[in-house]
């Protein structure tokens, strides 16, 4: 895939509609169901009508620009120089957007409904991208075929919808996040290893603005817990929504740090 390929962004740009418009609809007709989750201390007040905690839902439309940027750039073919999946194979140029997309309507739909319904939905998109997260470092590692990856990928994910709704409160209370953050550690050991063992060639800027990107946002939101002195729970600053900005802008340097790799045959 090394000519422009407008296909990508168009792709994206409808994922992006249907994903989010889907959501809108089932948010209008209470398909989320109306069992309220109130216990996840993310400190915005619950509003009355359609959209619960609005900072916190608006918020994640930073993954929706976060993942039609990553289509643009790959489909004006600017990094089709560089030797590596996301440019020699569609299937990653077309997934990996999507996925970054789905981050937004995902979280949107349990911050907008505060239920459990809603609540797995966040939690899926969240599994989504970890589960990339791994397969891809795994088989740029053992350099798999493309159904590698997939069973890799189908595998993880069924482990993390198997978690999600079973208890088992090993490192964390909720055993879906346990999972999550199992496939995070596991992809940032092959993808290290993919440095140091496997040699491959890459920007690593982008994996440190990656990494703190994650790190800035996830202190601020833990600084701003319900019932915490920074806490204020009726202001439009949230820093859970500082949080999903600043996942977003890791979602985009993590792309930038993949599509730089150079040594891919």
């Amino acid at each position: 895939m090394n000519k422009k390929n407008p296909q990508i962004f168009i792709t994206a740009l409808c994922f992006a509609v249907f994903a989010t418009g889907l959501f809108f609809v089932a948010l209008y007709n209470h398909w989320f169901g109306s069992d309220p989750n109130l216990s996840i201390p993310f400190c915005e007040a619950a509003h009355s009508g359609l959209i619960k905690e609005p900072a916190n839902t608006w918020s994640n439309l930073g993954f929706i620009v976060a993942g039609l940027s990553i289509a643009w750039l790959l489909s004006t073919g600017r990094f089709a120089d560089n030797a590596n999946s996301f440019t020699r194979k569609k299937f990653y140029a077309f997934f990996f957007p999507c996925l970054v997309i789905f981050l937004g309507p995902g979280s949107m739909a349990m911050h907008a409904t505060k239920t459990h319904i809603g609540g797995f939905f966040d939690m899926l998109s969240m599994y989504l991208i970890a589960c990339f997260i791994t397969s891809y470092a795994i088989q740029r590692f053992f350099e798999l075929a493309w159904w590698g990856f997939t069973l890799i990928f189908i595998v993880a994910l069924s482990t993390c919808i198997w978690a999600n709704f079973t208890y088992c409160p090993i490192v964390f209370s909720f055993f879906g996040n346990t999972a999550f953050a199992f496939y995070l550690v596991v992809g940032g050991v092959f993808e290290i290893s993919n440095v140091f063992v496997k040699k491959l060639q890459h920007e690593t800027r982008w994996a440190y603005f990656a990494l703190a990107a994650l790190l800035v946002s996830f202190t601020i939101w833990n600084l701003t817990l319900t019932g915490t002195s920074l806490c204020d729970p009726d202001s439009i600053f949230q820093g859970h929504a500082a949080w999903h900005l600043g996942d977003a802008l890791s979602a985009f340097f993590l792309f930038r740090y993949y599509v730089s790799e150079r040594n891919i045959a």
